[in-house]
């Protein structure tokens, strides 16, 4: 009885949020996800946070349906991410100037979008695999894809190429 109170307030201060958003980010120090990050980049990572958010969401809640559809928003918005990092003119892009990536160094920059491609790859087969989860409708087994996905390609490209390349103070 006590639990389902409790995932009844839980779902219930989501919706809510999604219609009243809180000013204030999820922790009181001021940390906000991918603040001064340049644009388009930022609307890129942001759109995948949230997405990842309304799947742990909807695993709590048991909208099945809803995580698989937001797992393969995620599909559709890894190849995205491709395009956005790696633009046609390099000498365009914010995001080499802000990692100190010279423009002109075609070599370094097809073996970072190779690295990139290992990335997205894992980012579209991790969320079709919580897509799958979801399908089964079995919770522990949609929440497990889901950590998977966080610790096997989130953390991993963070650190491979995010906390390598971009100074903490520019996060």
């Amino acid at each position: 009885m006590f639990l389902i109170a409790g995932l009844f307030s839980i779902s219930f201060a989501g919706l809510t949020n999604n219609f009243f958003p809180c000013t204030a980010s999820a922790a009181e120090e001021g940390v906000v996800p991918h603040e001064g990050v340049t644009e388009p980049t930022k609307v890129v990572m942001e759109d995948i946070a949230k997405r990842m958010d309304n799947i742990l969401n909807g695993i709590l809640t048991g909208s099945f349906k809803y995580v698989a559809q937001e797992a393969g928003a995620i599909v559709d918005q890894s190849y995205m991410v491709s395009k956005t990092f790696f633009p046609v003119d390099p000498k365009e892009n914010k995001w080499f100037k802000r990692a100190k990536i010279d423009p002109n160094d075609s070599q370094k920059i097809t073996k970072l979008k190779e690295e990139f491609d290992t990335y997205l790859k894992g980012i579209a087969s991790s969320a079709l695999e919580i897509k799958k989860a979801a399908g089964s409708n079995d919770q522990k087994t949609t929440f497990k894809a889901f950590t998977d996905m966080v610790e096997k390609t989130c953390f991993e490209c963070h650190e491979g190429i995010r906390d390598k390349m971009i100074p903490i103070e520019n996060r």
